[in-house]
């Protein structure tokens, strides 16, 4: 195994430090608290697997949503332009 070298222990450390804190800002905000209160909340506080599955379908498409709707303002821009451009002449 390779030898740890202190800074690389201090490294992480202080990165296991800004995560937790990060963490607890994130339970502590107002929101997120009423949403755990939520019957919605505490189904998926008590079904992990199902959070999960969900969070990362969510994820997942959001990306062919997110160029759907990027294909959709470049297409309108396109005909905008075209249209100005006919319209000139």
């Amino acid at each position: 195994m390779a030898k740890e070298y202190p800074s690389t222990a201090r490294d992480l450390q202080e990165l296991q430090r800004k995560v937790s804190l990060l963490i607890e800002s994130v339970q502590g905000n107002s929101k997120v608290i009423a949403f755990m209160k939520s019957p919605v909340g505490q189904y998926l506080d008590r079904h992990p697997f199902l959070t999960l599955t969900l969070l990362v379908f969510v994820i997942v498409s959001a990306i062919p949503v997110g160029f759907f709707l990027l294909l959709v303002v470049l297409t309108s821009l396109a005909a905008f332009v075209g249209v100005i451009l006919l319209e000139d002449c």
